[in-house]
Protein backbone atom coordinates (compact mmCIF):
# COMPACT_ATOMS: atom_id res chain seq x y z
CA UNK A 1 0.00 0.00 0.00
CA UNK A 2 1.73 3.15 -1.18
CA UNK A 3 0.97 6.17 0.90
CA UNK A 4 2.68 9.43 1.75
CA UNK A 5 3.08 12.20 4.63
CA UNK A 6 0.23 14.22 2.06
CA UNK A 7 -1.91 11.32 2.06
CA UNK A 8 -1.70 10.85 5.34
CA UNK A 9 -2.07 14.60 6.48
CA UNK A 10 -5.47 14.28 4.44
CA UNK A 11 -6.31 11.60 6.13
CA UNK A 12 -5.79 13.02 9.78
CA UNK A 13 -7.92 16.32 8.33
CA UNK A 14 -10.93 14.15 7.67
CA UNK A 15 -10.45 11.36 10.61
CA UNK A 16 -8.25 12.73 13.32
CA UNK A 17 -4.71 12.29 14.39
CA UNK A 18 -4.86 8.40 14.92
CA UNK A 19 -6.56 5.49 12.31
CA UNK A 20 -6.31 2.10 11.31
CA UNK A 21 -6.06 1.51 7.71
CA UNK A 22 -7.17 -1.31 6.23
CA UNK A 23 -6.00 -3.06 2.79
CA UNK A 24 -9.15 -5.15 1.47
CA UNK A 25 -7.50 -6.40 -1.91
CA UNK A 26 -4.54 -7.33 0.11
CA UNK A 27 -6.83 -9.29 2.86
CA UNK A 28 -8.32 -10.88 -0.79
CA UNK A 29 -5.02 -11.91 -2.23
CA UNK A 30 -3.84 -13.57 0.75
CA UNK A 31 -7.32 -15.45 1.29
CA UNK A 32 -7.04 -16.76 -2.18
CA UNK A 33 -3.48 -17.92 -2.32
CA UNK A 34 -3.61 -19.67 1.08
CA UNK A 35 -7.39 -21.53 0.16
CA UNK A 36 -4.72 -22.44 -3.31
CA UNK A 37 -1.70 -23.81 -1.68
CA UNK A 38 -4.08 -26.40 0.08
CA UNK A 39 -6.51 -27.24 -3.18
CA UNK A 40 -3.33 -27.86 -4.90
CA UNK A 41 -3.13 -31.04 -3.27
CA UNK A 42 -6.42 -31.50 -1.96
CA UNK A 43 -9.14 -29.88 -3.89
CA UNK A 44 -11.73 -30.51 -1.11
CA UNK A 45 -10.32 -27.77 1.09
CA UNK A 46 -12.39 -24.61 2.46
CA UNK A 47 -11.55 -21.87 4.72
CA UNK A 48 -13.31 -21.21 7.86
CA UNK A 49 -11.96 -17.56 9.12
CA UNK A 50 -11.42 -16.62 12.50
CA UNK A 51 -13.33 -13.95 12.90
CA UNK A 52 -12.12 -13.50 16.80
CA UNK A 53 -8.50 -12.69 14.81
CA UNK A 54 -10.40 -9.55 13.54
CA UNK A 55 -13.80 -9.66 13.03
CA UNK A 56 -14.06 -5.51 11.12
CA UNK A 57 -17.71 -6.62 9.63
CA UNK A 58 -16.09 -5.55 6.30
CA UNK A 59 -13.46 -8.08 5.98
CA UNK A 60 -15.81 -11.12 7.20
CA UNK A 61 -18.37 -9.77 4.42
CA UNK A 62 -15.65 -10.42 2.33
CA UNK A 63 -14.38 -13.93 3.23
CA UNK A 64 -18.66 -14.86 2.88
CA UNK A 65 -18.32 -13.36 -0.72
CA UNK A 66 -15.27 -15.36 -1.47
CA UNK A 67 -17.36 -18.78 -0.66
CA UNK A 68 -15.50 -18.94 2.56
CA UNK A 69 -16.68 -20.45 6.13
CA UNK A 70 -17.39 -18.00 9.63
CA UNK A 71 -15.45 -19.41 12.64
CA UNK A 72 -16.85 -18.16 15.30
CA UNK A 73 -16.15 -18.78 19.40
CA UNK A 74 -18.87 -16.79 20.84
CA UNK A 75 -22.45 -15.83 20.36
CA UNK A 76 -21.26 -12.14 19.58
CA UNK A 77 -19.61 -13.16 16.61
CA UNK A 78 -22.01 -15.82 15.71
CA UNK A 79 -24.81 -13.00 16.01
CA UNK A 80 -22.11 -10.88 13.48
CA UNK A 81 -21.98 -13.27 11.23
CA UNK A 82 -26.02 -13.92 10.66
CA UNK A 83 -26.22 -9.77 10.64
CA UNK A 84 -24.46 -9.54 7.57
CA UNK A 85 -26.00 -12.34 5.57
CA UNK A 86 -23.76 -15.29 6.34
CA UNK A 87 -26.65 -18.24 6.32
CA UNK A 88 -25.65 -20.54 9.64
CA UNK A 89 -24.97 -23.42 7.62
CA UNK A 90 -21.96 -21.17 6.52
CA UNK A 91 -20.92 -20.68 10.19
CA UNK A 92 -18.53 -23.00 12.55
CA UNK A 93 -18.93 -22.72 15.87
CA UNK A 94 -16.31 -23.30 18.16
CA UNK A 95 -14.99 -22.22 21.44
CA UNK A 96 -15.17 -23.17 25.39
CA UNK A 97 -18.06 -21.48 26.27
CA UNK A 98 -21.83 -21.80 24.61
CA UNK A 99 -24.94 -21.34 26.57
CA UNK A 100 -26.96 -23.99 26.23
CA UNK A 101 -29.69 -21.77 24.28
CA UNK A 102 -26.92 -20.68 21.88
CA UNK A 103 -26.14 -24.47 21.36
CA UNK A 104 -29.31 -25.47 20.76
CA UNK A 105 -30.18 -22.63 18.18
CA UNK A 106 -26.67 -22.82 16.18
CA UNK A 107 -27.50 -26.97 16.03
CA UNK A 108 -31.23 -26.43 14.51
CA UNK A 109 -30.50 -23.50 12.24
CA UNK A 110 -27.76 -26.29 10.42
CA UNK A 111 -24.22 -24.49 11.73
CA UNK A 112 -21.76 -26.97 12.30
CA UNK A 113 -20.79 -26.97 16.15
CA UNK A 114 -17.85 -28.66 17.33
CA UNK A 115 -18.20 -29.89 21.48
CA UNK A 116 -15.19 -28.62 23.82
CA UNK A 117 -16.47 -30.66 27.25
CA UNK A 118 -18.76 -33.12 28.93
CA UNK A 119 -20.97 -30.25 29.48
CA UNK A 120 -21.66 -29.41 25.79
CA UNK A 121 -22.23 -33.47 25.72
CA UNK A 122 -25.07 -33.01 27.85
CA UNK A 123 -26.67 -30.04 26.70
CA UNK A 124 -26.47 -32.11 23.16
CA UNK A 125 -28.33 -34.96 25.33
CA UNK A 126 -31.23 -33.54 26.54
CA UNK A 127 -31.73 -31.08 23.29
CA UNK A 128 -31.97 -34.70 21.71
CA UNK A 129 -33.89 -36.34 24.34
CA UNK A 130 -36.38 -33.15 23.56
CA UNK A 131 -37.06 -33.61 20.29
CA UNK A 132 -36.71 -37.03 19.44
CA UNK A 133 -37.82 -36.21 15.75
CA UNK A 134 -35.03 -33.65 14.72
CA UNK A 135 -31.81 -35.06 13.28
CA UNK A 136 -28.70 -33.68 14.92
CA UNK A 137 -25.27 -33.30 13.88
CA UNK A 138 -22.27 -31.99 15.78
CA UNK A 139 -18.55 -32.24 15.51
CA UNK A 140 -16.24 -33.40 18.65
CA UNK A 141 -12.75 -31.01 19.16
CA UNK A 142 -9.80 -33.29 20.07
CA UNK A 143 -6.50 -32.45 22.38
CA UNK A 144 -3.42 -34.89 22.19
CA UNK A 145 -0.07 -34.34 22.21
CA UNK A 146 1.77 -33.66 18.89
CA UNK A 147 4.49 -32.82 21.19
CA UNK A 148 4.95 -29.27 22.38
CA UNK A 149 5.63 -27.95 25.96
CA UNK A 150 2.26 -26.82 26.64
CA UNK A 151 -0.94 -28.88 27.35
CA UNK A 152 -3.89 -27.23 25.77
CA UNK A 153 -6.74 -26.54 27.66
CA UNK A 154 -9.15 -27.43 25.15
CA UNK A 155 -11.02 -29.82 23.41
CA UNK A 156 -11.74 -33.88 25.01
CA UNK A 157 -8.47 -35.57 25.90
CA UNK A 158 -7.83 -38.45 23.99
CA UNK A 159 -4.89 -40.13 25.80
CA UNK A 160 -7.64 -40.54 28.71
CA UNK A 161 -10.27 -41.66 27.18
CA UNK A 162 -12.37 -38.55 27.05
CA UNK A 163 -12.94 -38.19 23.37
CA UNK A 164 -14.13 -41.74 23.08
CA UNK A 165 -16.88 -41.69 25.79
CA UNK A 166 -17.97 -38.24 24.17
CA UNK A 167 -18.43 -40.40 20.37
CA UNK A 168 -20.43 -43.00 22.26
CA UNK A 169 -22.53 -41.24 24.19
CA UNK A 170 -23.42 -38.83 21.40
CA UNK A 171 -23.50 -41.80 18.91
CA UNK A 172 -26.00 -43.81 21.15
CA UNK A 173 -28.48 -41.34 20.73
CA UNK A 174 -30.88 -42.58 17.80
CA UNK A 175 -31.47 -38.78 16.14
CA UNK A 176 -27.67 -37.57 16.59
CA UNK A 177 -24.39 -37.77 14.82
CA UNK A 178 -21.11 -37.18 14.63
CA UNK A 179 -20.07 -35.83 11.36
CA UNK A 180 -16.20 -34.74 11.92
CA UNK A 181 -13.51 -34.44 14.27
CA UNK A 182 -11.82 -30.68 14.90
CA UNK A 183 -8.31 -29.64 16.78
CA UNK A 184 -6.53 -26.62 17.20
CA UNK A 185 -3.63 -27.15 19.21
CA UNK A 186 -1.83 -23.43 19.40
CA UNK A 187 2.30 -23.93 19.47
CA UNK A 188 4.76 -21.08 20.01
CA UNK A 189 6.94 -22.15 16.84
CA UNK A 190 3.74 -23.04 14.84
CA UNK A 191 5.99 -25.41 12.58
CA UNK A 192 4.87 -27.27 9.62
CA UNK A 193 6.20 -29.85 11.64
CA UNK A 194 3.27 -29.63 14.55
CA UNK A 195 0.81 -29.37 11.79
CA UNK A 196 1.58 -32.98 9.71
CA UNK A 197 1.90 -34.47 13.20
CA UNK A 198 -2.23 -33.00 13.98
CA UNK A 199 -2.89 -34.40 10.81
CA UNK A 200 -1.83 -37.42 10.46
CA UNK A 201 -3.41 -38.17 14.30
CA UNK A 202 -6.57 -36.54 13.47
CA UNK A 203 -6.43 -39.26 10.62
CA UNK A 204 -5.77 -41.75 12.71
CA UNK A 205 -9.02 -40.83 14.96
CA UNK A 206 -11.26 -40.37 11.77
CA UNK A 207 -9.66 -44.14 10.81
CA UNK A 208 -11.04 -45.21 14.18
CA UNK A 209 -14.35 -43.45 14.87
CA UNK A 210 -15.50 -44.14 11.26
CA UNK A 211 -15.10 -47.42 10.37
CA UNK A 212 -18.59 -47.89 8.54
CA UNK A 213 -18.98 -44.34 7.05
CA UNK A 214 -16.96 -41.38 6.36
CA UNK A 215 -17.12 -37.79 8.01
CA UNK A 216 -18.61 -35.18 6.79
CA UNK A 217 -15.40 -32.95 7.48
CA UNK A 218 -12.06 -33.04 9.21
CA UNK A 219 -10.81 -29.74 10.48
CA UNK A 220 -7.15 -28.75 11.78
CA UNK A 221 -7.88 -25.40 13.12
CA UNK A 222 -5.49 -22.20 12.83
CA UNK A 223 -2.51 -20.79 14.37
CA UNK A 224 -0.20 -20.41 11.36
CA UNK A 225 2.00 -17.67 11.11
CA UNK A 226 1.02 -14.70 8.60
CA UNK A 227 2.89 -12.79 5.89
CA UNK A 228 5.84 -10.63 7.59
CA UNK A 229 8.08 -7.97 6.93
CA UNK A 230 11.78 -8.72 7.30
CA UNK A 231 12.40 -6.92 9.91
CA UNK A 232 9.71 -8.85 12.22
CA UNK A 233 10.84 -11.97 10.66
CA UNK A 234 14.27 -11.01 12.10
CA UNK A 235 13.17 -10.84 15.88
CA UNK A 236 12.05 -14.27 15.87
CA UNK A 237 14.02 -17.61 16.61
CA UNK A 238 12.67 -20.18 14.42
CA UNK A 239 11.42 -20.25 10.63
CA UNK A 240 8.38 -18.81 9.09
CA UNK A 241 7.08 -20.96 6.95
CA UNK A 242 4.95 -19.76 4.06
CA UNK A 243 1.69 -21.02 2.64
CA UNK A 244 3.08 -23.37 0.72
CA UNK A 245 4.83 -25.23 3.13
CA UNK A 246 2.27 -24.99 5.41
CA UNK A 247 0.05 -26.84 2.64
CA UNK A 248 2.63 -29.80 1.70
CA UNK A 249 2.39 -30.38 5.78
CA UNK A 250 -1.09 -31.50 5.95
CA UNK A 251 -2.73 -31.57 2.25
CA UNK A 252 -0.80 -34.63 0.69
CA UNK A 253 -1.92 -37.02 3.99
CA UNK A 254 -5.48 -36.27 2.83
CA UNK A 255 -4.59 -36.74 -0.37
CA UNK A 256 -3.04 -39.73 -0.24
CA UNK A 257 -5.72 -41.31 2.15
CA UNK A 258 -8.25 -40.21 -0.50
CA UNK A 259 -6.89 -40.37 -3.85
CA UNK A 260 -9.73 -40.00 -5.48
CA UNK A 261 -10.88 -36.96 -4.22
CA UNK A 262 -13.59 -38.06 -2.84
CA UNK A 263 -13.07 -37.67 0.69
CA UNK A 264 -14.16 -35.76 3.18
CA UNK A 265 -14.11 -31.73 3.90
CA UNK A 266 -10.73 -30.32 5.00
CA UNK A 267 -11.77 -27.62 7.02
CA UNK A 268 -8.51 -24.86 7.75
CA UNK A 269 -9.51 -22.05 10.46
CA UNK A 270 -6.78 -19.38 9.51
CA UNK A 271 -7.09 -15.52 11.66
CA UNK A 272 -3.23 -14.11 11.56
CA UNK A 273 -2.63 -16.46 8.23
CA UNK A 274 -4.63 -14.24 6.07
CA UNK A 275 -4.88 -10.96 7.93
CA UNK A 276 -1.84 -9.92 9.80
CA UNK A 277 -0.77 -7.97 7.19
CA UNK A 278 -4.00 -6.09 6.09
CA UNK A 279 -3.89 -3.24 8.53
CA UNK A 280 -1.87 -0.43 9.56
CA UNK A 281 -1.81 1.95 12.30
CA UNK A 282 -0.98 5.45 11.93
CA UNK A 283 -0.66 8.00 14.96
CA UNK A 284 0.76 11.49 15.04
CA UNK A 285 3.67 12.70 16.75
CA UNK A 286 2.55 15.31 18.66
CA UNK A 287 5.45 15.69 22.00
CA UNK A 288 9.59 15.08 22.21
CA UNK A 289 11.52 15.19 25.37
CA UNK A 290 14.60 14.12 26.72
CA UNK A 291 15.00 12.64 30.19
CA UNK A 292 18.43 12.09 31.46
CA UNK A 293 19.49 10.23 28.61
CA UNK A 294 16.42 8.81 27.34
CA UNK A 295 14.65 10.23 24.15
CA UNK A 296 11.01 9.92 23.77
CA UNK A 297 8.76 10.70 20.92
CA UNK A 298 4.90 10.99 22.46
CA UNK A 299 2.41 9.75 19.64
CA UNK A 300 -1.30 9.83 19.51
CA UNK A 301 -1.45 5.81 20.27
CA UNK A 302 -0.82 3.15 22.83
CA UNK A 303 0.77 0.00 22.88
CA UNK A 304 -3.00 -1.53 22.82
CA UNK A 305 -3.45 -0.07 19.39
CA UNK A 306 -0.32 -1.78 18.08
CA UNK A 307 0.81 -4.37 21.11
CA UNK A 308 -2.48 -5.41 22.68
CA UNK A 309 -1.06 -9.13 23.06
CA UNK A 310 2.07 -7.87 24.96
CA UNK A 311 4.74 -9.04 22.55
CA UNK A 312 8.15 -7.59 23.40
CA UNK A 313 8.78 -7.29 19.63
CA UNK A 314 9.56 -4.10 17.70
CA UNK A 315 6.54 -4.07 15.03
CA UNK A 316 7.41 -3.03 11.68
CA UNK A 317 7.23 0.90 11.63
CA UNK A 318 7.89 3.68 9.19
CA UNK A 319 8.29 7.12 9.89
CA UNK A 320 6.65 9.81 7.25
CA UNK A 321 8.07 12.86 7.80
CA UNK A 322 7.02 16.49 7.35
CA UNK A 323 9.27 17.96 5.04
CA UNK A 324 7.00 20.72 4.52
CA UNK A 325 8.31 22.26 7.87
CA UNK A 326 12.16 22.50 8.27
CA UNK A 327 11.35 24.42 11.88
CA UNK A 328 9.99 21.45 13.63
CA UNK A 329 11.45 19.94 16.98
CA UNK A 330 13.55 17.33 15.76
CA UNK A 331 15.44 13.80 17.51
CA UNK A 332 18.17 11.86 16.69
CA UNK A 333 17.94 8.28 17.16
CA UNK A 334 17.73 6.56 19.33
CA UNK A 335 13.77 7.08 20.03
CA UNK A 336 11.90 5.59 22.12
CA UNK A 337 7.76 6.29 20.56
CA UNK A 338 5.46 6.02 23.28
CA UNK A 339 1.81 6.35 23.48
CA UNK A 340 -0.88 8.58 25.63
CA UNK A 341 -1.32 6.43 28.36
CA UNK A 342 -0.19 6.68 31.88
CA UNK A 343 1.40 3.42 31.85
CA UNK A 344 5.22 2.74 31.98
CA UNK A 345 5.30 -0.07 29.69
CA UNK A 346 3.49 1.86 26.85
CA UNK A 347 6.50 1.62 24.32
CA UNK A 348 4.99 1.34 21.14
CA UNK A 349 8.54 0.85 19.54
CA UNK A 350 11.94 0.82 21.60
CA UNK A 351 14.77 3.24 19.97
CA UNK A 352 13.99 3.79 16.70
CA UNK A 353 17.21 4.13 14.69
CA UNK A 354 16.19 7.34 13.18
CA UNK A 355 15.14 10.78 12.98
CA UNK A 356 11.60 12.00 13.79
CA UNK A 357 9.82 15.38 14.22
CA UNK A 358 6.46 17.02 15.51
CA UNK A 359 4.04 16.70 12.84
CA UNK A 360 5.21 13.35 11.61
CA UNK A 361 3.25 10.37 11.69
CA UNK A 362 4.44 6.36 13.10
CA UNK A 363 2.72 4.09 10.70
CA UNK A 364 2.60 0.61 12.29
CA UNK A 365 2.71 -2.23 10.13
CA UNK A 366 1.23 -6.00 10.40
CA UNK A 367 -1.28 -5.15 12.51
CA UNK A 368 -4.18 -7.19 11.49
CA UNK A 369 -4.05 -9.91 14.01
CA UNK A 370 -5.93 -9.16 17.23
CA UNK A 371 -5.25 -5.24 17.33
CA UNK A 372 -8.94 -4.46 16.66
CA UNK A 373 -10.50 -7.30 18.94
CA UNK A 374 -8.30 -6.66 22.05
CA UNK A 375 -8.10 -3.13 22.09
CA UNK A 376 -9.57 -1.44 25.64
CA UNK A 377 -11.33 1.42 26.04
CA UNK A 378 -8.00 2.75 28.40
CA UNK A 379 -8.05 6.40 28.80
CA UNK A 380 -8.79 7.36 25.17
CA UNK A 381 -11.95 5.93 23.11
CA UNK A 382 -10.82 4.09 19.67
CA UNK A 383 -9.54 5.26 16.69
CA UNK A 384 -11.39 4.67 13.20
CA UNK A 385 -10.80 2.56 10.34
CA UNK A 386 -10.61 3.88 7.05
CA UNK A 387 -10.30 1.49 3.74
CA UNK A 388 -7.88 3.41 0.99
CA UNK A 389 -7.30 2.39 -2.32
CA UNK A 390 -4.15 4.17 -3.00
CA UNK A 391 -4.54 3.47 -7.15
CA UNK A 392 -8.24 5.51 -6.89
CA UNK A 393 -6.81 8.02 -4.25
CA UNK A 394 -10.03 6.81 -3.15
CA UNK A 395 -10.89 6.32 1.54
CA UNK A 396 -13.84 5.01 2.76
CA UNK A 397 -14.79 4.52 6.80
CA UNK A 398 -15.37 1.53 7.90
CA UNK A 399 -15.69 2.40 11.53
CA UNK A 400 -15.90 5.29 13.21
CA UNK A 401 -14.39 7.26 15.79
CA UNK A 402 -15.36 6.07 19.10
CA UNK A 403 -16.49 8.81 21.44
CA UNK A 404 -17.02 9.06 24.81
CA UNK A 405 -20.56 8.29 24.97
CA UNK A 406 -20.13 4.93 23.05
CA UNK A 407 -18.20 4.52 25.89
CA UNK A 408 -19.89 5.19 28.89
CA UNK A 409 -23.56 3.92 26.97
CA UNK A 410 -23.86 0.99 28.83
CA UNK A 411 -23.45 2.16 32.43
CA UNK A 412 -26.41 3.25 34.38
CA UNK A 413 -25.85 7.39 35.63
Amino acid sequence: MAISWQTLHKLEKEYGDSFFIVDIGQFQTNYKEFLQAFRAFYPHTNLGYSYKTNYIPKLCQTVHSMGGYAEVVSQMEYDLAIRIGVPPTRIIFNGPLKQQEDLENAILAGSTVNLDCLEEVEMVEALANRLPEHKIAVGLRCNFDIGTSRISRFGFDVAAGELDKAFQRLTALNNCAVEGLHCHISTAERSTESYARRTQKIIELTDYYFKERQPRFIDIGGGFYGKMTEDLKSQFNGYIPNYQEYAAAVAPQLKAKYPDNSGPELIIEPGVAVVSDVLKFAAKVVGLKTVRSRQIALVVGSIHNVKPTGTDKNLSMRVYRNDENNGQRKLAAPVDIVGYTCMEHDCLYKDYPGEIGIGDYAVFENMGAYTVVFKPPFIRPNPPIISYDPLLNEDTLIRRRETSQDVFSTYIL
